[in-house]
């Protein structure tokens, strides 16, 4: 139930300094907010489990897991999936607003056309 101080220092200064960085980005605007949540949520988990390690013999003991680590794999695969998913919402959002100016700009495209094409007939004619 114990891990050792090395390998528990290590897993906090690592998480710390995982936190930190994704703050970064977010305050040097490489990711923006809403996109970052997830990954503050991920470190901020990473920093519990590794400050207060019985969190994970507790989730274990909580979901009936026996093994504790097998708890810790279940825990990162749902919020992999979640990441997962919260990537493809954004995708999809990308994806429609992509379409939407992909036709703006054909609408406009075609307008210009059209009014060069105006403009060139009247100053043809006599």
């Amino acid at each position: 139930m114990n891990i050792s101080s090395t390998l528990r220092t290590v897993l906090i200064i690592g998480s710390v300094l995982f936190f930190i960085f994704i703050i970064n980005m977010v305050r040097i605007k490489k990711l923006e907010l809403k996109y970052a949540l997830i990954w503050i949520l991920t470190s901020v988990s990473f920093i519990i489990m590794s400050v207060f390690p019985q969190t994970v013999y507790a989730v274990a003991r909580l979901i009936e897991v026996e093994v504790a680590s097998n708890a810790l794999f279940l825990c990162i695969i749902f919020l992999l999936l979640l990441m997962v998913f919260a990537l493809t919402v954004a995708i999809s959002r990308q994806a429609i607003r992509t379409k939407r100016l992909v036709q703006e700009v054909a609408l406009l495209k075609a307008e210009l056309e059209e009014k060069i094409r105006n403009h060139e007939t009247k100053s043809q004619s006599p």
